[in-house]
């Protein structure tokens, strides 16, 4: 199957294709002196999976060259074409929880609401924006051929600034697909959702990566729709223990919630993206001695006090999630100074894709906003 762009074939074109943007990015005007810089991308073709979206092309994606980063990283993703080329109406990016390793359309974590299609409510989201004539990007941090070893998808570390510096493979790879795949294409907007830490990226890369702005590499995304978070929203107090500020919510509206991580989340999402196990030791301390550079590694940083985006945002919560990355998410949407809207979703856990109705919010969102 050939990947169409403004109606022309371009598979030959990007097999074994090689985009160095390094200097994009280092000769971008940086809005503030401490944007970060993306890295370079190896894009070849490679094996779909039987499951999910039928009819996709997929991609191995060798992402090199990002500050902080100790090897090359490998990601996969899947691409479906609109079903009308000649009637597109953008590109949205999906990306999954967690360490991101999955595919959107079969997350185990996004199965078992009979209320979905084949009780897959993942799959419901991309095939249902695709359907509505949209080009779909799924990205899996999990290297396709098993060459590079990954045990912690995009948190694999370590780095100096943790998730922060490890979200260049994210912008590096958005920034290829994009300017490889897409032909840096201006006409259609791109759009991005992920849920938990894989909205952490999306946000990430509209703030520190100058997505969401004209100081980034490109491309500006229209719509940012981070789900359940972002998660990093401020990592010096999730990793604060005791001490973590307790915010009142406005989903469950009104519910007082720790924004402490604990220390299962926190050895699990936070300490693999650093030089050794510093989230956990501060939870065990209660906050008494926290690692000063936490603030500066959210994407609510010292660097960027009141952010301010010429991208949408749109922020999605569960009423029955009752974890740290609710307020921690909150407290960054709150920050937003630019276009911003926010949804409770009644009855819909952390896991928001899990859900029919959390589903149905992302498609109605994406297909009402990425415009």
């Amino acid at each position: 199957m050939s990947i169409v762009v403004a109606n022309r074939p371009i598979s030959a074109l990007i097999v074994a294709a090689v985009l160095i943007v390094g200097f994009l990015s280092a000769n971008a005007t940086s809005a503030h002196a401490s944007q970060n810089k993306i890295g370079t991308a190896n894009v070849n073709s490679s094996n779909c999976p039987a499951t999910g979206l039928a009819d996709g092309t997929c991609y191995r994606v060798v992402i090199s060259d990002c500050p902080q980063a100790e090897s090359d990283f490998a990601a996969a993703i899947k691409i479906n074409e609109a079903p009308n080329p000649g009637l597109l109406r953008g590109t949205v990016f999906f990306t999954t929880g967690g360490t991101g390793q999955a595919f959107y359309d079969f997350d185990t974590d996004y199965l078992g609401d009979t209320s979905c299609p084949g009780s897959n409510c993942g799959l419901m989201v991309v095939q249902s924006i695709n359907a509505a004539n949209y080009r779909t990007v799924q990205v899996g941090f999990v290297d396709p051929q098993g060459l590079i070893s990954e045990p912690d998808g995009w948190l694999t570390g370590p780095a100096v600034d943790g998730p922060r510096a490890l979200a260049c493979r994210y912008a590096t790879l958005v920034h290829a697909v994009w300017s490889i795949l897409l032909q840096q294409d201006n006409t259609h907007p791109v759009c991005a959702t992920g849920n938990s830490g894989g909205g952490a990226l999306v946000a990430y890369a509209i703030t520190q990566y100058g997505m969401g702005n004209d100081s980034g590499p490109g491309p500006i995304l229209a719509l940012a729709m981070p789900t359940s978070g972002p998660p990093y929203g401020r990592i010096d107090h999730g990793c604060a223990g005791a001490a973590a500020p307790v915010l009142t919510v406005s989903c469950p509206v009104g519910t007082p919630i720790s924004e402490d991580y604990g220390l299962q989340t926190a050895a699990d999402y936070v300490d693999p993206a650093y030089p050794s196990d510093v989230c956990t030791v501060d939870i065990d301390r209660d906050g008494k001695k926290a690692d000063n550079s936490f603030h500066f590694d959210s994407v609510l940083s010292t660097d960027f006090p009141s952010p301010s985006y010429k991208t949408v945002v749109r922020s999605l919560f569960g009423s029955e999630d009752l974890t740290a990355a609710v307020p921690l998410g909150q407290e960054w949407y709150d920050a937003i100074k630019s276009a911003k809207t926010a949804a409770c979703v009644a009855g819909a856990p952390h896991e928001l894709p899990s859900n029919y109705d959390g589903a149905s919010y992302i498609v109605n969102g994406v297909t009402s906003l990425c415009q």
